[in-house]
């Protein structure tokens, strides 16, 4: 009689299951992207799997958009990329409108769950929309962007202003020395927010900090790891991952820090702070769910409107007959003309150089069915598509706006209803950014500050770079004292 060995068909059993799962995958891969298209589908992006994804996460994503809006010869296209329901990328500010006014969108929890790896726990910016610890979370935090509280601490962030210019500006004023304004002016908005927004005293080694282990983390976890999963599987042989990982408990760590020192203040503002909201308004979250919640408000607090500030200084300094006319506004005795003008400046500059150039990506609950004015057909963007929103290329279409990649605050003076329609910088919708009152409060008053005491030159361009957010990189900066 001859022994039947179990354990040996078992592993065949089960090796066989897997090579069919794999088949499957591989066949339902093939299927997808070989599937004759429907005569109202977008047009598909015709460059490879891999190749596609590598340049949705590669710094140049933006640009890539714009070009293939105009090679495509569409504003509606399809990324060649196999995932659930198809990835989309709608081009016209029209269109993006509708999708995020949608009630039944959603944020395709997919890929941002990348982004609760690197903060510890689900967030604010990462739940679905009908998660009842939202509604709850957004409820609570309204209270800390009442107009009384963006009064509050506005003047905490003009206090850290003046101080820089003491500190920094007049130091370096009327020298040779140069400065970067994507590493200065994010460094001071971090110090005015964590102290506004969070009771805490930053140090510009905190920022340091900070900003470095979130790099570093948010590279790995984020991007490498969205092109290649198997980074995640395999983490224990990649030194990169471990490092990651060092970098997402370093700034867990940090908001535990920020956590810690509220409580143990003596001197607890009364305010509404949105520290206090979190400790007391959502004292049953748990202590990972707070310091979650801190430091993804943290990030969403200082960057874009650091780098927009940036992004307009440089702007100014490359057009300096601009900035020449700006301070002149400025110093007028005029309010309601010099705001207008200033208003003028940054939705300009906002619209040029959106530091959210990638915008906002939505899962879509239902069909939609859009008119592409570039190919003039109507196109068919499928219930449970993710779908790209990007910024770039509702600012900078040329249908809207003329001469759309130039710097012509002029432009604003009488705007169409689509060209107001068109720019979306702190997206739109239920799933808005809950703190855009206070950034163009802060916009609003530290760009006259700066530029009633100084003027800047433009030493070194540098160039424009994305990663999460779109700023000059390596740019230097000359600052002189204005002329009376």
């Amino acid at each position: 009689m001859v022994d039947f060995d179990y354990a040996a068909a078992l592993s065949d059993n089960i090796a066989t299951l897997i090579l069919l799962l794999l088949a499957l995958v591989a066949g339902w891969v093939v299927f997808t992207l070989n599937k004759p298209p429907a005569k109202d589908a977008p047009v598909k992006v015709p460059i490879g799997i891999i190749e596609s994804m590598n340049r949705l996460v590669a710094s140049e994503a933006p640009w890539w958009h714009l070009q293939l809006r105009e090679s495509l010869g569409s504003s509606i296209f399809q990324h060649n990329i196999p995932a659930p329901g198809g990835m989309y990328v709608i081009c016209s500010a029209k269109d993006q409108r509708e999708v995020l006014l949608d009630t039944t969108s959603d944020k395709p929890l997919h890929l941002y769950s990348s982004f609760d790896s690197i903060v510890g726990h689900k967030h604010i910016f990462t739940r679905s929309t009908t998660d009842p610890l939202l509604k709850e979370a957004k409820k609570s935090i309204v209270h800390a962007f009442s107009s009384s509280e963006i009064k509050r601490m506005n003047a905490i962030c003009t206090k850290c202003i003046k101080e820089w210019e003491a500190d920094f500006l007049e130091k370096i004023a009327d020298t040779d020395a140069t400065f970067d304004p994507s590493i200065e002016l994010p460094k001071v908005v971090f110090k005015s927010i964590v102290e506004a927004a969070f009771e805490y005293e930053a140090t510009p080694e905190d920022f340091e900090l900070f900003t470095s282990n979130f790099d570093i983390a948010v590279r790995e976890i984020a991007f490498r790891q969205a092109v290649n999963p198997l980074r995640k599987l395999f983490s224990f042989m990649i030194p990169k991952v471990w490092e990651a990982r060092k970098c997402c408990s370093v700034m867990q760590n940090f908001a535990k820090k920020v956590l810690e020192a509220y409580r143990n203040n003596p001197n607890k503002s009364e305010c509404n702070t949105l520290i206090k909201i979190v400790e007391t308004k959502l004292n049953h979250f748990s202590e990972q769910h707070k310091t979650a919640e801190l430091l993804s408000l943290i990030v969403a607090g200082f960057d874009s409107t650091g780098y927009t500030l940036a992004n307009t200084l440089v702007l100014l300094a490359k057009h300096p007959e601009e900035m020449k006319r700006l301070q002149q506004s400025l110093l007028q005795d005029d309010p309601a003309q010099s705001n207008d003008h200033l208003k003028r400046v940054i939705t300009e500059s906002q619209r040029v150089i959106p530091v959210g150039a990638m915008g906002s990506v939505r899962l879509i609950n239902r069909d939609f069915i859009l008119f592409d004015e570039l190919s003039n057909r109507k196109v068919k963007v499928p219930k449970g598509a993710a779908v790209f929103l990007p910024q770039i290329t509702s600012h900078r279409d040329e249908m809207v706006f003329k001469d759309a990649e130039q710097f012509k605050p002029d432009r604003w003076e009488n705007p169409t209803t689509e060209m107001t329609q068109s720019i979306m910088p702190f997206s739109l919708g239920n799933r808005n950014c809950p703190g855009q009152s206070l950034a163009m409060a802060e916009l609003d008053s530290v760009l006259p500050s700066i530029l009633s005491k100084y003027e800047f030159e433009l030493v070194t361009e540098g160039k424009l770079d994305y990663f999460l957010t779109m700023k000059y990189a390596n740019t230097k900066l000359r600052v002189k004292r204005a002329q009376a």
